[in-house]
């Protein structure tokens, strides 16, 4: 049975493991042409034209003389593929070689005789003891055994792992610090002494978890043998660098792919794929079938006229062998002709689509990445992916995380609450929004004085307070002393120093902490600094207490709080307590019922809702005093807990709990998390646009219902648009507050049958707001189709108290139950569920890291830019291409369908119209230019017209550009220009007549002239009719194409002659016969005055909401 644990002996190195080796190349000099090519021709695409290159050089079957015409271009598309791909691959290998090559000191050696060597990062193993030097990277995980720091501490930056640029603090474990201890800061001593110690490490299997790591390490050495427990604070990840420490030393316990860092960097399963890419691929299959059924038909009506004995007296046909019979049966007719055809009709599906919409994109994203008005900060707009562009102008729901997303996540201590009497005034932002909303008048109170203290992140204006303070007496002053000391003690601060060793401020992987730390600091208790044993703080009288931390229990996901056992002496006394910090569900529970049931606990409880209604992040704090014997009783089990390699943090969580009871509430603090610049404008503009925008985040309802409002998610009166059901826990409780599933189910059926019956009239619910464990009920999925049901009729949702699980979980019910085009945006770890799940993600690189922004398809740095992206850019990409594709559908319709008619007046012989060598130009340079430029510039209305009127968005929703009726209407104006650009050189130049005037006959070839250059002259008219915006770069590509058209059939008709003999001088002799110009002039003008009018038609009598702001901006009025 396989091990559960790895054993790790510290400098010995394990060779059975993988090696310290990054290899993220796809390829290899030896395999990449093989590999490549069976990776590309896995498209049906290159495979079906692989097949038409076979079919071209089989004899019979060929129409091209045996050469295998189609086999340029595809090779073109292949090696340019090719080419993109070696040069990604190169540049992955150019990475991987400097990654691996990176030195680092490592111990060789053991005992006496160890000493410290440079090495490649690859060379390391598990069991390799590393030395890591100031501002030098870790090179693989490692267990830190000492530091350079007189405390053992390690700081690190972990920017490479989830963007954080503010220092951690790490450290060696206590007991193997103490055991290296008189070394100092020399590195080799320090080794020495290491290695005269034999260590033994077990630790949990290599895992992607950031933040976890479990085991434990036993030293063995002169002075016996000890165990020691490890966790996440003693262990350097790969990736981080260490700063402001001259060295740490430690052992490699995981490498190369095993590391972290590297679990986390898998590429995610499968690509995003837009739903018009998706649905091109069904227009493809359609066509392929509807190309066969022309080859079908060919075929048959060749097979029958080459097989019927009527015709074999025609002797100028081929029908007979010499004596007089059928020279092949009806069969084989069928299948040479049918294969003929297939040949002639190749261009029904375009060789370059794919190819064209690709680089079309890629081009779109340059103009993302350059738009000035989504630059914040230095920060432009981040394309991570080109597939996604259309998609942007189809989004039907936005699912929005609050903090960072909607808020600065920028945090100010605002307000506190102790013993029931609230402290800060002023309203925030957020209720300011929500009072202008209802229309009520917002006073502001007096500013503060001039010479008022400040503090960063701390914006608490009370005169009361100030007085209180400055007092220092009463028993409220003692229990707000008690409330700023539980601030500046409970948390996971970093000190920041300057230059010249004064501390500057607070670095913390949260802001809240930090915040919290500095208005602690803000009101005279200040936070100084750590070591092994505890801490430093500077109280309000200037006395400094040093305070013993016994221990530390983290703040997880699961308990949302922390917790920290203290003993220090103040004012001749001894303290002995615990200090907890969490959110109100996790601590109020947790209260000792005296408490829980006075009147200022009550009162607390008052305060701590309109804190949330204010729209502010709150935390409860509360406390105990503990006994020395409860302490020691209660240590051992937690040492036990702590030195567990399995199930670690389940035994840690039940021991923690068995101390954190019967406490007593120290007070209630309220963080401001200001709005971002506008997030109301942009949220009201993507309803107008049709789409719902939701708002999935972890507060409480009550804070979540009023940044809805201040937001313009929902009304400032509840009802005044539609019904706004809640769904809210406390309402399916008992008297004893035990939550009951099936009240909650009873309801959730109810409104779902009133949302089907509003649904049916035709009307919307305002909204719906739900926390995260009715959510939990409303997922299960005996209740999914119920939740949909009013989640179909509701124009927002609102779920609060949802975990990153749920997140995820909504987004995925509501794409496969709905089959709607969803986008999530995020800027943390909690997001990244979401983001990966929904159609687009969105990633805001801001404060919480760049975990969101690593997996998203597109970053931006405010959730205003949101309107730019979807509003403009995404509207304008969609429009692009879905004419694009449309297009290259159409051009090919009216090159090919042209060879069909001639089949149609010639028994369906096969004969070919078109010389092979321009046949194959029309898509590469006759047609591609335009439609590109098109591609990429093209715009219906500015920017400014876009954002003022966001209805013009609506076109993606309903599918106005891509839809059947609008592809058949692109397919069946294809078969009319197929037919003017056939029927009318047909008609005057067939048949004998007499075009020019020395009287000599039109050979075909002459004819298929004159029916290609009508076919590129309109397919190119056409694409100017759909163009709004007459860039330089149109007139460009429309003069460049025209050059290319004229050159390169000059070359094959004039000096490339030998080519096709047939064609010598065809091309002068046809533009210079004035009846050959006016053919050309009336072919195109039958084929154009019918889109003409059509348009024009349309415009008059049923003109859409872009006609009419179109109208709006000729006549100037916008």
């Amino acid at each position: 049975m396989a091990s559960h644990f790895r054993n790790v002996t510290f400098n010995q190195q394990d060779a059975s493991i993988v090696d310290n080796k990054v290899v993220t190349a796809h390829y290899t000099a030896a395999n990449f042409v093989p590999k490549n090519l069976m990776e590309q021709f896995s498209k049906a695409a290159n495979l079906y034209f692989l097949f038409l290159s076979g079919l071209q050089v089989t004899p019979k079957v060929t129409t091209t003389g045996g050469i295998p015409t189609i086999g340029a271009p595809l090779f073109l598309i292949v090696t340019l593929n090719a080419a993109k791909d070696a040069l990604e691959d190169w540049r992955r290998h150019k990475s991987d070689r400097e990654e691996n090559e990176r030195k680092c000191l490592c111990v060789t050696g053991s005992g006496a005789s160890a000493k410290l060597e440079e090495k490649n990062w690859s060379d390391l193993r598990v069991g390799s003891m590393v030395v890591v030097r100031n501002n030098e990277y870790v090179p693989a995980d490692m267990v830190i055994v000492t530091t350079a720091h007189e405390q053992g501490h390690a700081y690190i930056e972990t920017a490479n792992l989830d963007g954080e640029t503010n220092l951690k603090t790490k450290q060696a474990p206590k007991a193997a610090f103490d055991l290296l201890k008189g070394t100092g800061a020399d590195k080799a001593a320090a080794v020495a002494k290491c290695c005269s110690i034999d260590w033994k490490c077990e630790c949990e299997l290599p895992n992607e978890f950031l933040y976890t790591f479990a085991g434990n390490v036993t030293a063995k050495g002169s002075a016996g043998e000890e165990k020691i427990p490890l966790d996440e604070q003693h262990i350097l990840l790969r990736g981080c660098k260490v700063k402001n420490v001259q060295w740490a030393l430690g052992s490699v316990v995981y490498t190369g792919k095993e590391t972290k860092i590297l679990m986390n960097s898998k590429e995610k399963v499968g690509r995003k794929v837009s739903h018009l890419e998706s649905t091109l691929n069904k227009i493809v299959l359609i066509i392929f079938l509807f190309q066969s059924v022309l080859c079908l038909i060919g075929g048959l009506s060749a097979a029958m006229f080459e097989t019927d004995k009527n015709n074999f007296s025609k002797m100028y046909l081929p029908l007979t062998d010499a004596e007089g019979n059928a020279l092949y049966s009806f069969i084989v007719v069928l299948l040479i002709r049918y294969f003929n055809f297939m040949i002639l009709f190749s261009n029904f599906i375009p060789i370059s689509l794919l190819v064209s919409m690709s680089i079309a994109k890629v081009i779109q994203i340059f103009f993302f990445y350059a738009d000035k008005d989504m630059i914040y900060k230095g920060i432009n707009c981040m394309p991570r992916t080109s597939d996604l562009n259309d998609e942007l102008g189809q989004i039907e729901y936005v699912f929005s995380d609050k903090t960072g997303t909607l808020t600065q996540n920028v945090m100010d201590f605002r307000k506190f609450c102790v013993d029931g009497v609230s402290y800060g005034q002023g309203v925030t932002e957020i209720k300011r929004q929500v009072m202008f909303r209802k229309g009520l008048p917002v006073t502001e109170p007096p500013p503060p004085p001039p010479d008022a203290k400040k503090t960063s992140n701390v914006d608490l204006v009370d005169p009361v307070l100030d007085e209180l303070l400055k007092n220092k007496s009463g028993g409220q002053y003692e229990k707000v002393k008690d409330f700023f000391f539980h601030l500046a003690v409970n948390h996971e601060v970093v000190p920041e120093v300057d230059d010249n060793g004064a501390m500057s401020g607070y670095s913390a992987s949260s802001p809240d902490e930090a915040a919290l730390c500095y208005g602690a600091n803000h009101h005279g208790w200040k936070f100084l600094g750590k070591d092994t044993t505890g801490m430093t703080v500077e109280t309000i009288d200037g006395s400094k207490i040093k305070v013993q931390v016994l221990a530390q229990i983290k703040f997880t996901s699961a308990r949302k709080k922390s917790s920290v056992i203290v003993q220090y002496t103040q004012d001749g006394k001894e303290y002995l307590k615990l200090l907890t910090k969490g959110a109100d569900s996790a601590i109020i529970s947790r209260l000792e019922a005296q408490y829980l049931n006075s009147p200022e606990t009550k009162q607390s409880m008052e305060t701590l809702k309109e804190f949330a209604e204010d729209g502010l992040r709150t935390l409860c704090l509360a406390s105990r005093q503990l006994t020395r014997s409860e302490v020691d009783d209660w240590l051992q089990k937690w040492n036990v807990a702590s030195l567990a390699t399995e199930n670690r943090q389940d035994k840690m969580d039940e021991v923690s709990d068995l101390l954190e009871v019967n406490l007593t509430m120290d007070g209630i603090t309220g963080i401001e998390d200001r709005l971002q610049d506008e997030v109301g404008e942009t949220i009201i503009k993507m309803v107008e646009a049709g789409i719902k925008v939701w708002m999935l985040t972890g507060d409480k309802t009550e804070t979540a219902i009023n940044i809805g409002i201040a937001t313009g998610l929902l009304e400032a009166e509840a009802g005044s648009k539609g019904e706004r059901p809640e769904f809210s826990t406390p309402d399916f409780e008992d008297a004893e507050g035990k939550f009951k599933p099936t009240d909650m189910t009873n309801k959730l059926k109810t409104v779902a049958a009133e949302a089907r019956q509003t649904f049916t009239k035709g009307d919307m619910f305002e909204g719906m707001v739900m926390d995260g464990k009715c959510l939990e009920i409303a997922l299960q999925p005996e209740n999914e189709k119920d939740f949909v049901a009013i989640c179909k009729v509701c124009r927002t949702v609102i779920c609060c108290r949802v975990t990153p699980k749920q997140k995820g979980a909504v987004v995925r019910l509501i794409k496969a139950e709905e089959k709607a085009i969803t986008l999530a945006i995020g800027d943390g770890a909690n997001d990244c569920n979401m983001i990966m799940s929904a159609d687009v993600g969105i990633g805001i690189r801001g404060l919480e890291g760049l975990q969101a922004f690593n997996v998203c398809d597109y970053g931006i740095s405010q959730f205003r830019f949101l309107q730019y992206l979807l509003l403009v850019h995404g509207r304008w990409c969609y429009r692009r291409v879905a004419i694009l594709c449309n297009y290259m559908f159409y051009k090919n319709f009216v090159v090919v369908l042209p060879q069909y008619f001639l089949g149609l007046v010639s028994g369906f012989s096969g004969q070919k119209l078109y010389h092979d060598a321009l046949y194959q130009s029309y898509n590469v340079f006759f047609t591609f230019l335009p439609i590109m430029v098109f591609g990429v510039i093209d715009q219906d209305v500015s920017k400014r017209v876009s954002l003022l009127y966001p209805e013009l968005y609506k076109a993606g929703l309903q599918g106005l550009y891509w839809n059947v009726k609008v592809s058949a209407g692109w397919i069946a104006s294809g078969i009319w220009h197929a037919m003017c650009c056939f029927f009318v050189p047909y008609i005057v130049m067939a048949n004998g007549n007499i075009t020019h005037s020395d009287g000599k006959a039109n050979d075909i070839w002459g004819m298929g002239f004159v029916i290609l250059t009508l076919v590129c002259i309109v397919t190119n008219v056409v694409v100017l009719m759909e163009t709004y915006y007459w860039h330089k770069l149109v007139t460009l590509g429309m003069g460049l194409t025209i050059f290319a058209y004229l050159s390169g059939n000059a070359m094959i008709t004039g000096v490339m002659f030998m080519m096709s003999s047939n064609l010598y001088g065809t091309m002068f002799r046809m533009l210079f016969c004035p009846m050959i110009m006016a053919v050309i002039l009336v072919g195109t003008l039958c084929a154009v005055m019918v889109d003409i009018h059509i348009k024009g038609l349309q415009c008059c009598y049923f003109p859409s909401i872009m006609h009419k702001v179109q109208e709006k901006v000729i006549e100037k009025k916008i």
